[in-house]
């Protein structure tokens, strides 16, 4: 999957189906101190907050987390 900045993703976690917009990518080390991209995730908190989340941009974790690009129009 392609991903950029400002692409507008949705993706599920344990906190349930989110969406919002990608404000950063960068390259660090995972917990298998390996270097990995990871994502900075910015969306609206059902409180009225905006919050970020980092989220490891590895294949295996963007399906586990049904990662998706999102047409602008869709994101709350």
């Amino acid at each position: 999957m392609n991903l950029n900045i400002n692409d507008a993703i949705s993706w599920t976690s344990a906190a349930g189906d989110l969406s919002g917009y990608i404000s950063n990518i960068c390259l660090n080390l995972n917990a298998a101190n390996q270097i990995v991209a990871w994502i900075d995730v910015t969306y609206m908190h059902e409180n009225g907050r905006e919050c970020s989340v980092r989220l490891c941009a590895t294949e295996s974790n963007l399906k586990a987390m049904r990662v998706a690009k999102l047409n602008t129009e869709t994101v709350n």
